[in-house]
């Protein structure tokens, strides 16, 4: 792997990382869930593990991570929705 796609894999990985944390802070302290939930689905553009590899290559854990990570994405949204 070259520099720059090492540099591109970290950058993903940060920028994925960041957009998880301020998720949880505004689920956990500003209880704003609909911009929780938008946080969570900016954050699966910046895909954590290797971009090259199509996703039929991809091992099953991160299938399911990426997976699961849409679903609580969807979850906040809808809670977010539908709260009084």
């Amino acid at each position: 792997m070259n520099t720059a796609k090492k540099f591109v894999f970290g950058f993903n990985r940060v920028l994925y990382g960041c957009f998880v944390l301020i998720a949880i802070y505004y689920a956990a302290f500003n209880k704003d869930f609909i911009e929780a939930a938008s946080s969570l689905g900016i954050g699966l553009i910046f895909d954590p593990f290797n971009t090259e590899e199509s996703w039929t290559d991809r091992p099953r854990w991160q299938k399911v991570w990426l997976i699961v990570h849409l679903a609580v994405a969807a979850g906040l949204l809808g809670y977010g929705l539908t709260r009084p």
